[in-house]
């Protein structure tokens, strides 16, 4: 290789790099375009989109810096992505076109921030483009593969019922009466939602979850949003369908909504089984959000609430042994002689830190508004910064 070859690739590496650094607007660019030029990409989450593109022009970016084709994993993603695509009925002409608008952009990028149209630019473009037909062949074959399997078609009616859920016109909830019939669900009748979390699931393993969850005595659909999996059941007992999910994936954490009656009641559970699974912070926890309604309520108004309660968590952070009286004090009948046995100190003790809480928190601990805003402070501030430790 000579030097102008050299002084070329040097080139081409360092315009890849530049790009890299703004990935993230690149990728916003991306998505907005394909969603405005392509409709149907409403039933597809923006984040994952997004975190899709992210991914597919970052291992563009590297192949074209390092003239190398795509890794295995990037064409196993690809292949990954055709199948999810066709379950949730997008047709291929539509997710190989994406495939275009994104590398469009990246390469309008590109040449924005080049000097001028090299030779070495035009070489990278066509790289680009052999790099872009490598990807969509992939998908087009992971689409394919869906497209012919009946279990990915009855993945598609999980996955639209699912997002059907979320609408609320009457023509959508007809749409969805008929989604759940098909999936053997009485939509007169009660439905319990869970969501389940792990650090990423692929089509294979919502399957077999889906596999294990059809040998149990109730009536369980699953299908993955984002990070997360949806499983809607119908029927006694539900502790059947935890154990089954805990069996293979042990350190999940699992939100358990109420059950509700009906299609409506069917969302709304959903929203419980959300908001509840926030509060699981370790691994292998379920929450149920019959036993943590107003925590799991509130803590999807965190932001507004922090200015209020966020006293409560700081001075915990600092002075645990003054958290340890209040919470002893609530869990014990309000009872100050209570709460000294049940920590094993002297009740002076116990009455000296509740004034102590009450000194740097300003809430007393033994009214029920003082009382209230210190517990829902630590259930709601505490708890997370201990998760995040």
């Amino acid at each position: 290789m000579n030097v102008s070859d050299v002084e070329e690739e040097d080139t081409i590496r360092r315009l890849c790099r530049e790009v890299s650094d703004e990935l993230e607007a690149l990728t916003e660019r991306a998505v907005q375009q394909i969603r405005s030029e392509l409709p149907a990409y409403s039933a597809v989450p923006v984040a994952e989109q997004g975190n899709y593109i992210r991914k597919q022009l970052s291992a563009m970016l590297c192949a074209v810096a390092e003239n190398e084709t795509f890794t295995t994993e990037d064409t196993d993603r690809n292949r990954e992505l055709g199948r999810r695509r066709a379950m949730q009925g997008l047709p291929l002409s539509n997710v190989i076109e994406t495939y275009h608008i994104a590398s469009r952009e990246l390469w309008n990028t590109m040449v924005e921030r080049s000097t001028k149209p090299t030779h070495e630019l035009l070489q990278a473009g066509g790289k680009l483009w052999d790099l872009v037909h490598t990807a969509t062949s992939a998908v087009a074959v992971g689409h394919s593969e869906a497209t012919r399997s009946e279990q990915a078609i009855r993945a598609g009616v999980r996955y639209r019922f699912f997002e059907t859920l979320h609408s609320a016109t009457d023509m959508e909830m007809s749409n969805a009466r008929e989604l759940a019939q098909t999936l053997g669900f009485d939509p007169q009748k009660s439905f319990q939602a869970l969501s389940v979390v792990e650090d990423e699931w692929s089509e294979a393993q919502v399957e077999h979850l889906q596999r294990t969850l059809d040998s149990v005595h109730v009536v369980a659909q699953c299908s993955r949003h984002g990070t997360r999996v949806i499983v809607m059941c119908q029927g006694e007992p539900i502790e059947d369908v935890i154990h089954a999910i805990m069996r293979d994936h042990p350190r999940t954490s699992i939100g358990i909504g109420m059950s509700r009656v009906g299609l409506v009641g069917a969302a709304q559970s959903i929203t419980d089984a959300e908001r509840t699974v926030q509060l699981a912070t370790a691994p292998g926890t379920t929450v149920s959000f019959t036993d943590e309604w107003l925590i799991a309520t509130l803590a999807a108004h965190q932001n507004e609430l922090l200015p209020l309660l966020r006293a409560g968590a700081s001075v915990a952070e600092e002075h645990s042994h003054l958290m340890d009286a209040v919470r002893a004090f609530a869990r014990s009948g309000f009872s100050v002689s209570a709460a000294a046995r049940d920590i094993h100190l002297h009740a002076n003790s116990v009455t000296y830190r509740l004034d102590r809480w009450q000194h740097l928190t300003g809430w007393d601990a033994r009214t029920l508004d003082g009382l209230m805003k210190s517990m829902v402070s630590l259930e709601l501030f505490h708890r997370q910064t201990l998760a995040n430790i």
